[in-house]
């Protein structure tokens, strides 16, 4: 299985199902459309993400249409549930995961975003370019939360059937996508890890 690394709390809002959209400003390849992929949490912290995991994870992050303040927070601490003490790092004054594969999700689809999109119900960018497996409306739009970089020319990755890997699975992460190692699922690989 593929994996890409993303640094906290990015990874865990995509394993709590609020942040259905990855952007880069790449397109993944296009053998990778409608296959599932593992979504890892990065060990680096970066030090404006740390603020936003400590208001996050603290209740006081306004959220989006999917989850906001302390029901937002108590959705991502679902995800890590029995996760092994030596995998939390701390970002600012929250406590999440790194180094471990947190979730996987269907890369569905990857849209080039254009210019925000007038006359929509909420905040939207037009798509210019997309990569999918099935036909997509013209006025198909992207909208827009706070969990991402919308510009445009920047691809927005939709990410849905989103599975929680419970306990998060150690694995060391790269740039880029990168293959799993064979097994990286099981409990023999685990017991590996842990021996290293």
């Amino acid at each position: 299985m593929k994996a890409i690394s993303l640094w906290q709390p990015w990874a865990s809002l995509i394993a709590a199902g609020v942040k259905p959209y990855e952007t880069r400003h790449w397109s993944p390849p296009r053998e990778l459309i409608g296959q599932r992929i593992a979504i890892h949490a990065a060990k680096r912290v970066d030090r404006d993400a740390a603020g936003l995991a400590t208001d996050i994870m603290f209740g006081q992050h306004p959220g989006n249409h999917l989850g906001s303040g302390f029901e937002l927070a108590d959705k991502i601490a679902a995800t890590f549930l029995d996760c092994p003490p030596d995998l939390f790092t701390k970002f600012g004054d929250a406590v999440m995961p790194a180094g471990c594969v947190v979730c996987t999700a269907v890369l569905d689809a990857a849209f080039q975003l254009g210019p925000q999109a007038e006359g929509t119900a909420f905040p939207a960018a037009r798509v210019v370019r997309s990569l999918t497996s099935r036909p997509m409306p013209d006025c198909f739009t992207v909208r827009l939360d706070d969990y991402g970089d919308y510009s445009p020319g920047r691809w927005a990755w939709l990410l849905r059937e989103v599975s929680v890997v419970m306990p998060p699975a150690p694995v060391t992460g790269r740039q880029g996508f990168f293959d799993l190692p064979q097994g990286w699922l099981t409990d023999d690989y685990h017991l590996e890890r842990a021996g290293e």
